[in-house]
């Protein structure tokens, strides 16, 4: 809709204009062309304008009403206009200075009224028509005057006091040398240095202004023959905005996050409590030492949070001594449906149901950084949960600056009260204090600590919340709990909530494991579960390898998820069995890592295994190959059956002598054993007889040395004994 002193663009007749009057009635427009030097009024219909607009010929400019500040005027400024306007206040209250026709009249006889020329009069009406016809339009624009430069050159600074100083007039060809070194040099960041104007402006002398002696040295021109530093400095900040010099030199990342006009809130986009949370990781400035003894250090630990960005509610976190990664912002997301009683008990926390009002509760969307959330693991957070996941851009932490102030915070409150805190500007001091010395917290103890700061930062009041009319006049204060209480009603059509059992097997990644006689494999380990033993499955899997659908946390390779194949809902704990009871307490990375070096070894392992399967042949073969041709000849003449008829006399013969050999005590005065002396043997053709006789005794002397320690019978009665068997047997 136009409106008088409205500035619109007629793009049928290429020209902009002011609207300065509309007469509905006669359909009359009267506009001032602003684009010609001697523009008057102009009377047109006011339909043509009205139809321009709707059509898009007609572009109305909104904001261009903007006369000089009377107060900023100067006196002199003041006076010309009250004297102008003394000269057409009484023309320009008549509607006939419009027309064409009549409008000369009215001047000319104006003219002589106020004694003045009319071309002072038409000076007067068209600034006060250009500036919108209003009284301080006709304050003087003294900030327009001064030395009118020429389109083909420009000048920069004030000209000296010394005569003899030779003033240097920038050219179109000295600003394209300019505009090359600022390019080149100041805006151009290589590494961490970075140029200064200075720098530039050498650059500029020494590529344009210079030239070469007889010697081939370098002179750069004297003053005059080139520009100054205050007319490249000029240059520079009239054709380069202090946002693009930052923007070049910094990189948009570091203008955004600590240059950047900061007019807007992250509220603007959050719909409610339970729309968006923010979860971050960061390294707790905290060292930590061991559980088990104090005396060692172990470092600091990793702290995950999860805030509501509406109500500043802390909802979960993580302690612990995982790197930032999937499976850490896994435990976060799943404390927020973790008992929070339970929680509480263990570390030793008072427990307060109200501290924890978004217990079990899911966001519409969590935001996170370009890390472990951008992973495809966090896929199973938008499947599993049906929830969306948000990767913010690489280095703009103030797109989630709860989660960021959220550390600040967590940190400022254990400053005086926890040992071994170490501030963070303390990190990168050259021969700073050791506050490593200072650990004593275990990681249960620093845990409890968290927790309780957490509850505390719930109950805390927020000065600075822009907590709306409606909530203060309802008695709603500016902490994170009754924020949350208070608007989580109206929210709740939005709001999801999971038990920690769902949370927990709909995060856990899944994979295949296979069934075999040996138990189920999966990543080199062996598990076995009750269900698996009564439904014989690895007796089954003698006749074939079957898969399985499995879950698992990569942390712990102690257990996995048996997924039921028959029923969705239900699954099974299996557990590691022995014989892989050298990974117990690894992760599943730690177990691929010791298994990948294994393969890595098997070269070597059948390299080593063949070589000495060589030096076995190598010994082995001559022996066997004499003693094949000793037995060849002492065996000449001989059947196999001939061979092996003495054999259990021969066998017993053998076996005296090795007895003899081998079981030799050595003497006093010798240092070698003594060999005991060959007892003749009767053959078995003679007395077949004495030969039982004899075996049964060799058989005794076993039995009597192996029973030894529990009969009270002596050797000689047992031989006395087994003769007599023998003989009433017979």
């Amino acid at each position: 809709m136009l409106c008088r002193n409205d500035i619109f663009t007629d793009i049928t007749k290429s020209r902009r204009a002011r609207l300065l009057h509309i007469n509905v009635s006669s359909d009359e427009a009267v506009t001032f062309d602003m684009s010609a030097p001697d523009a008057l009024p102009i009377i047109e219909p006011l339909s043509v304008l009205i139809e321009g607009e709707r059509l898009g010929t007609i572009i109305i400019e909104r904001g261009q009403l903007t006369p000089l500040n009377d107060k900023r005027a100067s006196v002199k400024a003041q006076a010309r206009r009250d004297t102008a306007w003394t000269r057409i206040e009484t023309l320009i209250s008549q509607v006939e200075i419009y027309s064409k026709e009549t409008r000369y009249t009215l001047i000319e006889e104006h003219a002589r009224r106020v004694k003045c020329s009319e071309v002072t009069l038409l000076k007067d009406l068209r600034r006060y028509w250009f500036g919108g016809q209003t009284k301080s339009a006709l304050l003087g624009y003294f900030h327009r005057c001064g030395y009118k430069l020429s389109t083909h050159e420009s000048s920069a600074g004030r000209k000296p006091h010394l005569s003899d100083y030779i003033i240097f007039r920038v050219k179109p060809k000295d600003e394209a040398s300019m505009k090359e070194a600022i390019d080149s040099t100041y805006l151009k960041v290589d590494g961490l240095t970075a140029a200064t104007v200075t720098d530039a402006y050498q650059r500029l002398l020494e590529s344009h202004y210079s030239y070469n002696d007889g010697n081939g040295n370098r002179i750069i021109k004297e003053l005059g023959e080139r520009p100054t530093l205050r007319q490249f400095y000029s240059y520079l900040y009239k054709h380069y905005s202090i946002e693009t010099i930052t923007r070049r030199r910094k990189g948009d990342s570091e203008f955004e996050r600590n240059h950047a006009a900061k007019i807007g809130s992250v509220q603007q986009d959050c719909l409610g409590v339970g729309h968006i949370y923010e979860i971050d990781a960061t390294i707790a400035d905290v060292f930590l030492v061991a559980s088990k003894d104090r005396s060692r250090i172990i470092g600091k630990p990793t702290l995950y949070l999860v805030i509501d960005r509406r109500s500043r509610l802390i909802v979960g976190f993580y302690i612990g001594l995982e790197a930032p990664s999937w499976p850490a912002a896994m435990h976060a997301i799943l404390s927020i449906s973790e008992s929070k009683a339970a929680l509480c008990a263990r570390y030793n926390v008072p427990y307060s149901a109200e501290d924890w009002p978004a217990d079990a509760i899911y966001p519409g969307m969590f935001l996170a950084d370009r890390g472990e959330m951008l992973s495809r693991d966090s896929s199973l957070v938008v499947n599993g949960l049906q929830l969306t996941v948000g990767n913010l851009p690489k280095q703009r932490p103030d797109y989630k600056p709860l989660v960021e102030c959220g550390f600040k915070l967590l940190h400022r409150a254990m400053v005086d009260s926890v040992p071994g805190y170490e501030p963070p500007e303390n990190v990168f001091k050259r021969m700073a204090k050791r506050f490593d010395k200072d650990a004593s917290l275990t990681l249960d103890e620093f845990i409890s600590i968290i927790i309780k700061a957490i509850i505390t930062h719930n109950r805390t009041p927020m000065p600075n919340f822009p907590l709306s009319i409606d909530s203060m006049s309802r008695g709603v204060r500016a902490i994170p709990r009754e924020i949350w209480n208070d608007e989580a009603p109206r929210r709740m059509g939005s709001l999801t909530r999971f038990d920690e059992e769902f949370v927990r097997f709909s995060l856990l990644p899944p994979d295949k494991a296979v069934i075999t006689r040996e138990g189920i494999i999966f990543n080199g380990c062996f598990y076995s579960a009750p269900v698996a033993v009564e439904s014989g499955w690895f007796v089954r899997a003698g006749n074939g390898a079957k898969s399985i659908d499995i879950s698992y946390d990569r942390r712990l390779v102690d257990s996995i998820y048996l997924h039921d194949d028959k029923d969705a809902t239900k699954f099974y704990v299996a557990y590691l069995l022995e014989k892989s009871a050298e990974y117990r307490g690894l992760s599943f990375a730690e177990v691929q890592a010791y298994e990948s070096l294994k393969r890595r070894l098997q070269p070597e392992y059948e390299q080593i295994k063949r070589q000495e399967r060589s030096n076995l042949h190598a010994h082995a073969d001559p022996i066997a190959k004499t003693a094949r041709q000793q037995t060849k000849l002492a065996s000449k003449g001989k059947s196999r059956s001939a061979r092996k008829a003495d054999i259990v006399g021969d066998r017993t013969d053998e076996r005296r002598m090795r007895r003899q050999e081998e079981a030799a005590l050595p003497s006093a005065s010798a240092t070698q054993p003594t060999k005991a002396a060959v007892i003749p043997f009767m053959p078995q053709r003679a007395n077949e007889g004495v030969t039982q006789l004899i075996s049964a005794e060799t058989s005794l002397c076993h039995e009597s040395a192996d029973e030894l320690p529990v009969k009270t019978l002596t050797l000689a009665e047992k031989l006395k004994l087994r003769r007599m068997e023998m003989q009433n047997g017979k």
